[in-house]
């Protein structure tokens, strides 16, 4: 007993010990060298570089003004070109589409199974074959997602109400000025001087929206002319390119306005949000083509390689 007692002190007293030297260890002087400090810093001098932003360009392309600027176009201009699209939508909501859906088995599945962007869908499908018929060109020009653009049996595909408007015409005028000032702005060195534009017509009646999509048919530059929108109804979204995870997936609302005129890159996601207004909101989309037929090296896309770099000055706090 009295050597297990000794033990058990030794281990007392060998606790004890650590115990004790612990603190003296911690309170042990260091031979660290003397701190070197440098003159404060007043002020600090650099660069920032933005690396692959969204060039995303919006005006006033028509209106009243008081919108960012000076309009190019007066209302009526916006006014005229909304009257007649929406006179070609109701037409073809009438008396096209019932015929299509009739006659096309593959569409009318896609109507039955698919959500509020479908007469969008649908009428686009249609305006693809009045343009692609127009210019003579097939109609792979405009499918390069694998969509359909068929020419079915006893369907009308023109429309020279629109087509032949001054108003149209105008318009693709703009957008392929504005399209050069893009392209120079986003870097290209050689601006084309000539383009094809497709612009297709969506009109947007309430509770109607357009699901995320992106253009890949070899355009230049895409965009959207608000003809007429009432304020609120809709908005114009755009999805962020670094992917849904955190700390991305980020989601960027355009309110536009009537008259208003957008621009972006072909290739990044977007979606129009359900019009909540009881007016329906008439827009003519558009991707702007190389001229002669042939397609954009999307290799080459400058919008895809943007770098923006300004300077700063920071003063000490």
């Amino acid at each position: 007993r009295g050597r297990g007692r000794g033990r058990g002190r030794g281990r007392g007293l060998a606790s004890s010990a650590l115990l004790a030297l612990c603190p003296l260890l911690l309170l042990q002087p260091t031979s660290a060298a003397p701190e070197e400090k440098g003159p404060p810093v007043d002020k600090l001098e650099g660069k920032v570089t933005y690396l692959w932003p969204i060039h995303f360009s919006s005006i006033p392309l028509s209106g009243t003004g008081g919108k960012g600027g000076v309009p190019l176009e007066p209302p009526e201009f916006g006014a005229k070109l909304a009257d007649i699209g929406l006179r070609g939508f109701r037409e073809y909501l009438k008396n096209t589409l019932p015929r299509e859906l009739e006659v096309d088995e593959d569409l009318a599945d896609m109507w039955n199974r698919s959500d509020h962007s479908r007469v969008n869908i649908c009428f686009q499908r249609w305006q693809k074959r009045v343009f692609v018929d127009r210019n003579n060109l097939p109609a792979s020009y405009l499918t390069s997602k694998f969509e359909e653009a068929p020419r079915l049996e006893g369907i009308d595909y023109s429309w020279p109400e629109l087509y032949e408007s001054r108003e149209f015409s105008r318009l693709k005028n703009r957008i392929a000025e504005l399209a050069k000032l893009y392209l120079k702005r986003s870097g290209m060195q050689d601006v084309p001087s000539k383009f094809r534009i497709f612009s297709w017509l969506e009109v947007y009646d309430k509770g109607d929206a357009l699901r995320p999509d992106s253009r890949i048919q070899g355009a230049y530059v895409a965009g959207r002319y608000f003809a007429s929108v009432a304020q609120g109804s809709i908005k114009f979204n755009f999805e962020d390119p670094r992917g849904i995870n955190p700390p991305f997936g980020k989601t960027y609302s355009h309110p536009p306005f009537e008259g208003n005129l957008v621009m972006h890159p072909v290739w990044n996601s977007y979606f129009v949000t359900p019009n909540m207004k009881d007016a329906p909101a008439v827009v003519f989309a558009f991707l702007v083509f190389p001229d002669g037929g042939s397609r954009a090296d999307w290799r080459q896309d400058p919008t895809g390689n943007i770098t923006i770099t300004r300077s700063f000055k920071v003063s000490a706090l």
